[in-house]
C-alpha cells in the first residue's frame, strides 16, 4: 500500500511539472478567469480533487487529508501560484492571504509527515517541477 501511495504522489509532481509552464503565460498574458481555470485544472488533473473545496478549510484539516507530503506541497504551489496570479492582476490582499495559506499547508505539511519526510518531499518538488517563476 505505501508503494501505491508514493506512486500517486509522483505522479501528482510530475503532472505539475506539466502545468508550471502554463501558469506562468497564463500569469503574464491572459485574464485572471483564464489563470485560475488552469489552477483549477491542475489540482484536480494533480491531486483528484477541487481546488475551490480544499482551499476552503484551514491548512491543518486539508494535509490531514493526504497520505504523503508531496500531495500537501502539490496544493501549496497551486496556492502559491494562484497569490502570483492575484498579484499580477492587482488583488494584493487575495495575494497576500494566499501567500499565508501557502506558507501555513506546509508548515502543517512539516508538523503531519516530520521534517525529514517533507523535506523529501520539497526535494523531488524542485527537482521535478523546479523554481515558481519570479514575479516582475
Amino acid at each position: 500500500m505505501t508503494v501505491l501511495r508514493h506512486a500517486f504522489a509522483l505522479y501528482a509532481v510530475r503532472e505539475l511539472s506539466r502545468f508550471t509552464s502554463a501558469f506562468a503565460r497564463e500569469r503574464e498574458g491572459s485574464s485572471l478567469d483564464a489563470g485560475l481555470r488552469s489552477i483549477r485544472e491542475a489540482c484536480l488533473a494533480t491531486l483528484g480533487m477541487e481546488f475551490d473545496t480544499l482551499t476552503r478549510f484551514d491548512a491543518k484539516s486539508v494535509v490531514g487529508l493526504f497520505a504523503a507530503p508531496e500531495q500537501a506541497r502539490v496544493l501549496a504551489r497551486l496556492v502559491d501560484e494562484r497569490a502570483r496570479l492575484m498579484v499580477q492582476h492587482g488583488q494584493l490582499a487575495a495575494g497576500l492571504d494566499d501567500s499565508v495559506y501557502a506558507g501555513q499547508l506546509l508548515a502543517c505539511s512539516r508538523q503531519r509527515f516530520g521534517v525529514p519526510r517533507d523535506t523529501r518531499a520539497a526535494e523531488l518538488m524542485q527537482r521535478e517541477v523546479g523554481e515558481p517563476s519570479v514575479l516582475v
